[in-house]
């Protein structure tokens, strides 16, 4: 398999990856529009983006397991075919009801892909290859969310707050059929490696186990930046979409600056991942200053949330994509990928559920207060078991 095409594989992996983040952020962009219109109010969309991330996890771990015995074909392409269907369902704007049941398989046919692509990825490429790029894969998040903000910019401008979810749907859709004729060979983890070993052996697992709360904390800062970057800067600068839309393309730049610096960074930290993570959860802390201390220029506001928002890509780098990579040999990638995703996840719905009710009632300040606690927390949690383990 190694000799059949990694490149176009992997360029074709990495735009399906994009797409799901496009039918993704597309909620956030259209957000503004949802609640001027009365579609749904802020407190709504707060439950929409925390039943997504919830789902998500859940949907991560199963699938995670999933991902280690079926082959990777199955899992990207029902995923993109369910999330384009659910996205152009989406975009009738149905009753809320119906928009949180469909909402709800799109997190789920989401979170189908990115376990099944980090085996693809490790098929294709040999082992030391593999993990450099896994750094570059895990651009496609940050690409996404760029791509999200100035598509669904676009498309809401031209043609109304319907086809941000009609037109990212329509090309998920499309993007399975290139996913299936260049990966329908590659077959499963287990296959591949000729075992797995069990899930129960994984809970059990030290370096899982003392990942876990690193990988839930960032998690409630990690999704809920994109979730709430948009409505923050219309409620409280008083600009339109069109305008917010110039600084909070600024936020994924920065992040996907983050990402792609990556490897700077692990080698800088001497190829030590938890390195890496205890440094940016400082910067993470730092940034979140500015924005509860006061109510800052919407430039200063672009820098910090940048920051932030890449302080915890690079985390969610070593987190969900170097550290599964370790778990290779006894065939379970995306198993380890799947329990981070879950963790990180799990975090994500919590916040996104209290902060809709948060700043509904107290605005932003809290939840940027919260951020630099956990940051914190995160900081002193990781360095306590580096020591305790080296000791």
């Amino acid at each position: 398999m190694k000799k059949q095409r990694p490149a176009l594989i992997f360029l074709v992996c990495y735009i399906a990856y994009v797409s799901i983040y496009i039918a993704r952020l597309n909620l956030s962009m259209a957000s503004p529009a949802l609640t001027e219109t009365g579609v749904i109010n802020t407190a709504q969309i707060g439950l929409l983006g925390s039943m997504f991330s919830v789902i998500y996890a859940c949907g991560r771990l199963l699938n995670g397991f999933l991902g280690d015995s079926r082959s990777p074909v199955f899992m990207i392409c029902t995923g993109l075919t369910l999330c384009g269907a659910a996205n152009i369902l989406v975009g009738f704007l149905p009753p809320f009801v119906a928009m949180v049941v469909l909402w709800a398989a799109n997190a789920y046919a989401q979170s189908m892909l990115w376990s099944s692509i980090l085996c693809v990825v490790t098929r294709i490429y040999d082992p030391l290859v593999a993990k450099r790029r896994t750094s570059l894969m895990v651009t496609s998040v940050a690409t996404g969310n760029i791509l999200g903000i100035v598509l669904n910019t676009l498309i809401i401008s031209a043609f109304g707050v319907r086809f941000a979810f009609v037109i990212p749907g329509a090309f998920t859709l499309f993007m399975s059929l290139p996913v299936y004729l260049l990966t329908r060979s590659i077959g499963s983890e287990s296959a591949s490696y000729g075992h797995h070993a069990p899930f129960s052996d994984l809970l059990h697992d030290s370096g899982v186990r003392k990942t876990v709360i690193p990988a839930v904390l960032h998690g409630v800062i990690k999704d809920n930046v994109s979730l709430w970057m948009t409505v923050y800067f219309v409620d409280t600068f008083k600009i339109d979409l069109n305008q917010s839309s110039y600084f909070v393309l600024f936020i994924p730049v920065v992040g996907f600056a983050g990402r792609m610096l990556y490897p700077f960074f692990f080698k800088l930290c001497k190829e030590k991942q938890e390195r890496v993570s205890l440094i940016f959860f400082l910067v993470c802390a730092f940034s979140c200053l500015p924005l509860f201390i006061g109510t800052p220029h919407p430039i200063v506001s672009a820098v910090c949330l940048g920051l932030i928002y890449a302080a915890v890509s690079v985390i969610n780098t070593s987190i969900l994509s170097i550290f599964p990579l370790d778990y290779a040999e006894s065939g379970n990638v995306a198993s380890v990928s799947g329990i981070m995703d879950f963790s990180t996840y799990l975090g994500a719905g919590i916040g996104s559920f209290v902060f809709g009710l948060v700043i509904d009632n107290f605005g932003y300040s809290p939840m940027y207060i919260i951020w630099a606690a956990i940051s914190v927390l995160s900081f002193v949690f990781m360095l306590l078991t580096r020591k305790k383990k080296s000791a």
